[in-house]
């Protein structure tokens, strides 16, 4: 799907706690979150809401509600004290008093459910996983949309929510079938490039969640104490290594060796290289890292297909991270800003190959302009949880990894 038809999209991901919900489209209506908790959900986490909860969209998503349109999101109903509400409602409102339209879905408490609506000229159809469950034809000025569980015992606002998207476009059936059935499919990339580009697959991957090993903390040993006192008031990391198992195909002998020679060539630039495992549709794994070890082919010659297999070692000397995103689409969204506080140097790598180095100071604001519209990863590396305070206009994908 082409990401200028998604015009919101918040996958609800972030860690419980966090006051902003990110929408990660281009638009970037982010919403405040005021009492509502995030817990884990159909994919990652959601959004949980309590009765008063709230997570409310300042910025303009819809140019008006006139227009040709699809939501999708995950829903999950949530039994509560005086009762369990079966029902989830869509609310249409149109201009004119008490103009509006209820559509009622089944929804049992606990359940996951796929709700979407889409609406193309005055054609409203409903969806339940993917499957049509009601078609209205409506006319009439569309003021608003709510999606609502059934009111029970005087209470309304509880359940999960996940996922949500809006399209800028009437999705199809088998189109919804697709959106909803697709997943993210695993890649390796290096640099912004797939490691299928220079003809090498990943069959396996060591030490990308490994818990870095620590590094020797200050110890003393007393006369007439048992065992040692040992500060652990702050904890430093070793570099983490990083081991993939690859294979690279050719058709030929030269074939062979210009793709392995390419692929071996992208460690010798200066500074890190960037490897990127992408596991999931919006949170990325990033890694910095650099080849310090020999890329040792094992092949054995011939004149079928060539097949060779080795064990690339990386390096990445700065474990503990925050990784944000940035995405430009225009001279308005061109910079990305960071301000902190932090009395340890931090470096800032923003994903376009460029990198500030040593930054430290109180409330000091970075900035970074972007001269190609697109998605960038800035990473922030070394003592993260020594920063004292952290804002930015980024999305800030993972606190701590």
């Amino acid at each position: 799907m082409n990401a200028n038809s998604i015009i919101f999209q918040m996958p609800f991901d972030e860690s419980d706690g966090s006051a902003v919900a990110f929408d990660y489209s281009q638009n970037r209506a982010d919403g405040a979150v005021v009492g509502a908790k995030f817990v884990a959900g159909k994919n990652g986490n959601a959004i949980s809401f309590g009765g008063s909860d709230t997570c409310e969209v300042s910025k303009t998503v819809f140019p008006n509600m006139n227009i040709e349109f699809s939501m999708m999101m995950w829903v999950q109903g949530r039994e509560i004290e005086c009762g369990s509400p079966k029902k989830m409602i869509w609310v249409l409102n149109f201009s004119g008093l008490n103009n509006y339209v209820e559509v009622p879905i089944e929804a049992t408490p606990g359940s996951w459910y796929s709700l979407a609506m889409t609406r193309r000229g005055t054609a409203y159809n409903f969806y339940v996983n993917s499957s049509l469950v009601k078609t209205l034809y409506l006319s009439g000025t569309l003021l608003g949309i709510s999606l609502c569980q059934d009111y029970y015992g005087g209470e309304y606002g509880f359940g999960l929510l996940d996922d949500v998207k809006i399209y800028n476009f009437a999705l199809s059936q088998s189109e919804l079938i697709n959106e909803l059935s697709s997943s993210k499919q695993q890649a390796y990339l290096l640099d912004g490039v797939d490691f299928k580009q220079y003809g090498v697959f990943v069959s396996g991957s060591d030490g990308i969640m490994n818990r870095p090993k620590m590094k020797a903390p200050a110890t003393l040993s007393w006369d007439n104490y048992h065992g040692e006192s040992v500060d652990l008031s702050h904890k430093f990391y070793e570099s983490r290594e990083i081991t993939l198992s690859c294979f690279i195909k050719a058709d030929s002998k030269m074939d062979f060796i210009k793709k392995i020679t390419t692929f071996e060539q992208q460690f010798d630039k200066t500074g890190t290289n960037r490897l990127v495992i992408d596991v999931h549709p919006v949170k990325p794994l990033i890694y910095e890292v650099y080849c310090k070890d020999a890329i040792e082919i094992s092949k054995e010659w011939s004149d079928e297909l060539m097949v060779g297999t080795f064990k690339l070692k990386l390096v990445e000397p700065e474990p503990v991270k925050r990784v944000l995103k940035h995405i430009r689409v225009g001279e308005a969204t061109k910079t990305c800003s960071i301000t902190l506080t932090s009395s340890k140097y931090v470096n800032i790598y923003w994903g376009d190959g460029k990198v500030d180095y040593d930054v430290s100071g109180e409330n000091l604001t970075i900035t970074h302009d972007y001269d190609v519209n697109g998605d960038y990863f800035p990473v922030i590396t070394g003592c993260i949880d020594e920063i004292s305070s952290f804002t930015t206009n980024a999305i800030v994908v993972w606190e701590r990894i």
